[in-house]
Order: C-alpha cells, then sequence, then structure tokens
C-alpha cells in the first residue's frame, strides 16, 4: 500500500541533508593556528659536582669563546653566587634554527659531551622567546659595567597565564634603566608558555636590592603570588671571565 507519510518524511530528510551541504560548503573554513613566535634565546642550567667546578669553567668559557665566529649575537655564562659549582648559560642567536643548528653541530655536541660526566643533574636547556627586552649589544658577552646579574624563573598557574604576563611585561619596562639598571629583559619558555625567566644586570649588589624593595616590584610581587605555580626563584650571578 502507498504511504504518503513515508514519502513525506523521507523528502524531508533529503531535504535536510542537501541544506546542511550547503551550509558546510558556504560557512567559512576554521581559521588557522597562529605559529608560535621565533625562539632564539635559550637559558641554559648546569650543576657539576662541586669538585669539578674549575673543569666545568674552563669548558663554558672555550664554549662561549668558540661561538665568537659562529654567528651568535651573544653567549654569556653566569656563576651563581654562593654556589660556585652552578651556572647559566644565556644565548641569543638571529634565528631558531641558528640555535638548533650550533646545538646539532660537531662543536656543540663535543662541549655537552665533555660536559657530561661533571655533571650532577641533565643539561637543562630551555628555548625562549622576546617579551619584553631592551637594546642589545653586539658580541658574546654583555656590557662589562654590571657587578651582580639576577636570572629570575617565574612560573604562572596556567589560567592566569595572560595576567601574569602582562604583569611580568609591565614589571621589565618600568624597571629597565632605573637607577644602576644596566639589563631587564623578560623572556617567555617556549615550550612552557606559562614560565618567564627574568634576566637582570646591575651595577652592584646595593642597586639591585634598592630596586626589589621599591613600591612597584613589591606590588608585582604582591599581585603575582596568588598566580604563582611555584617558588619566584631569584637567583644571584656573577660573570664567568
Amino acid at each position: 500500500m502507498f504511504d504518503r507519510r513515508q514519502v513525506l518524511v523521507g523528502a524531508a530528510g533529503t531535504a535536510g541533508m542537501l541544506a546542511a551541504e550547503a551550509v558546510a560548503q558556504t560557512s567559512p573554513a576554521p581559521a588557522a593556528a597562529a605559529a608560535p613566535p621565533e625562539s632564539p634565546y635559550a637559558v641554559t642550567y648546569i650543576e657539576v659536582e662541586p669538585a669539578q667546578a674549575d673543569a666545568a669553567r674552563r669548558l663554558l668559557a672555550h664554549y662561549r669563546d668558540a661561538l665568537k665566529d659562529k654567528g651568535a649575537l651573544e653567549c654569556a655564562v653566569f656563576e651563581q653566587i654562593g654556589r660556585p659549582n652552578h651556572f647559566v648559560i644565556v644565548e641569543r642567536w638571529p634565528s631558531a634554527k641558528a640555535r638548533e643548528d650550533n646545538a646539532a653541530s660537531a662543536p656543540g655536541q663535543a662541549f655537552r659531551s665533555a660536559l657530561t660526566p661533571l655533571l650532577i643533574a641533565p643539561y637543562d636547556e630551555r628555548p625562549h622567546f622576546a617579551l619584553s627586552v631592551g637594546p642589545q649589544s653586539s658580541g658574546t658577552t654583555p656590557a662589562t659595567l654590571a657587578g651582580v646579574f639576577v636570572i629570575t624563573h617565574v612560573d604562572m598557574v596556567p589560567p592566569k597565564r595572560e595576567e601574569g604576563v602582562a604583569a611580568v611585561r609591565t614589571l621589565a619596562e618600568r624597571s629597565a634603566g632605573t637607577a644602576g639598571n644596566i639589563r631587564f629583559d623578560a623572556l617567555v619558555q617556549a615550550s612552557r608558555p606559562n614560565h618567564l625567566t627574568l634576566v637582570e644586570a646591575w651595577t652592584n649588589a646595593p642597586a639591585q636590592a634598592a630596586h626589589s624593595a621599591t613600591n612597584p616590584t613589591r606590588a608585582f610581587r604582591t599581585a603575582l603570588g596568588p598566580m604563582s605555580g611555584a617558588l619566584y626563584d631569584e637567583r644571584l650571578y656573577t660573570l664567568l671571565k
């Protein structure tokens, strides 16, 4: 028997499918994800056996000096004050590829292989991109007027990332060039954008301490507290010469 209801339901279903296909064909495609920022910086933390600190200094100085003709825009090695077996390398390259090529090069691999037996913790290299940086000097060493350097790891919980990053940017921009300051850069870790690194240079320790006690710095630290995912890890260094 001929059933008009089945015909009507079938026709309605076909029309709905055709309408859905038409909408799909005319709807704009989803926007492509933004490319990640270029990450030409690397901040590397190194811990060696205390008895091997001198050997590590020689290796680090040789690595730094070898980069003078390798295209590095900056390569500075710092020794932590009070912990002479703890070091940090701060590198800046023209591009992320240049940084990666150096790490993969024969000299770069030879440096890491020679350093490995001295380590008491993994070679901790962290690529970064710039958030707020001041004028950069060329060459492989930073300004020699600085008497103390500060490298701080800042960790925000992911839901507060944008708010925390904005606070760090404001701190860096307001601190750069203040009394005794030579450098105040804010970098973002490429693999974890809620992790930031501050790289500071000061004429001397009293100037750095005075800055830490100013009202703007106190206000920043107070605002950052509830956003923090870990301890505000501020460490003082001298430049390895």
